[in-house]
């Protein structure tokens, strides 16, 4: 009878350890998960907002279309880098601005008269998340898009960047 007492309570013991060593893999596995899905997501926002950058400058690749430059927004107390489009709408001959512009981790197009810049964060639509974006202007017309994006959680932000670049065949008329 000891003995089968003895028996019975290793055998539980074993079942507590591997019920344990079972939960803590549950669990590292699933944080690894969510650790694989937020950089993925992460990336992904990167890979939008540059490609949209990519396709607006290539759909307005003619002289004087698409501005490098700052701003000041009214409701911040820093220079603000953007990328300006000038559009027109042919049908009516109506000519606007896209201005394209990050703030607080967000990546924005604000549409407003030609020579007006925005004045508010709310004034633009928020396309898809993004920690900045820098775009230089190279001797041969091209332009270098970086958009730098952050992934992991609060205690262990890392910081990527994703570059493209965009080869205009007007590159004489950016500024």
């Amino acid at each position: 009878m000891k003995s089968t007492l003895i028996e019975l309570i290793m055998v539980m013991t074993l079942l507590v350890l591997f019920g344990m060593t079972i939960f803590s893999l549950m669990y590292t596995g699933s944080d690894t998960q969510k650790r694989i899905e937020a950089k993925k997501n992460a990336q992904m926002d990167a890979r939008i907002a540059s490609s949209y950058i990519n396709v607006k400058m290539r759909q307005n690749d003619s002289a004087g279309k698409i501005e490098l430059t700052t701003f000041f927004m009214e409701d911040r107390n820093d220079e603000i880098f953007a990328i300006i489009i000038h559009e027109a709408d042919f049908f009516s001959d109506v000519y606007y601005d896209t201005w394209i512009y990050v703030v607080d981790g967000k990546l924005y197009e604000c549409i407003t008269d030609t020579g007006v810049s925005p004045t508010r964060v709310e004034d633009g639509f928020f396309i898809v998340n993004a920690k900045s974006i820098t775009s230089i202007l190279h001797d041969d017309g091209s332009i270098t898009n970086t958009i730098v994006y952050m992934y992991g959680d609060e205690n262990q932000m890392k910081e990527q960047k994703i570059s493209t670049t965009v080869y205009l065949r007007s590159y004489a008329g950016v500024h």
